[in-house]
């Protein structure tokens, strides 16, 4: 068509146990069978890919799968409060290759320009990793943050249970105590109009003097 095509990110989040489900069935997903099954193979090789992941520390820079690792891991940029994402930052060194840091999930992170460039190597913020993609950065005046990348998948909220307080906007009815069915509390009357102010009958008699 003439035009141009601008490149992409596809991730696809599959729990293990459902990837197993489909790869036994892939037959049956017709065209969609045979991207099931090699996916199923790749995952099939997870532990030596994941062990292949610090294999080059000594490495200037981080080999592919190293990088697209730290990608998906992180998210974005490691400073707090920083929304540039990690596939459009620099893949920083948190202790510096230099002064011997190694290149591995430990001690790699995402930084974007600003943040890497400027304020840890001129502005003196000082970065650690205590633990693969857990970050802290102190701050010249000696704060702290401490940042780490957001989930793929968000924990499920608690479910809501029968002990729930009076006050709660929405109740929980069930019929047999298994099934649970969300309800809103029920309508609140309107609201009655005050009674009418009694009035005494005149008094027609003169005060006394």
């Amino acid at each position: 068509s003439g035009g141009s095509c601008v490149g992409g990110i596809v991730e696809l989040h599959v729990p293990a146990n459902l990837l197993t489900q489909l790869s036994t069935h892939a037959g049956g997903y017709r065209r969609y069978g045979a991207v099931i099954a090699d996916i199923a193979a790749q995952y099939a090789h997870h532990d030596r890919v994941s062990a292949a992941l610090d294999a080059r520390p000594e490495d200037r820079f981080a080999h592919a799968g190293l990088a697209r690792h730290i990608q998906v891991r992180d998210r974005y940029c490691c400073h707090p409060g920083c929304r540039r994402p990690a596939s459009k930052s620099q893949l920083d060194h948190t202790v510096d290759h230099a002064r011997g840091g190694a290149t591995t999930q430990g001690n790699t992170g995402p930084g974007c320009t600003r943040h890497h460039l400027i304020f840890k190597h001129q502005l003196g913020w000082a970065l650690t990793q205590p633990e693969p993609g857990h970050f802290e950065w102190t701050s010249p005046l000696g704060q702290v943050y401490r940042t780490r990348g957001e989930p793929i998948i968000p924990d499920l909220p608690e479910p809501l249970t029968s002990h729930n307080t009076p006050d709660q906007r929405h109740h929980l009815d069930s019929d047999d105590g298994d099934r649970a069915i969300l309800r809103l509390p029920p309508p609140e009357g309107e609201p009655q109009p005050p009674p009418a102010a009694t009035t005494e009958p005149p008094n027609d008699q003169p005060p006394p003097f």
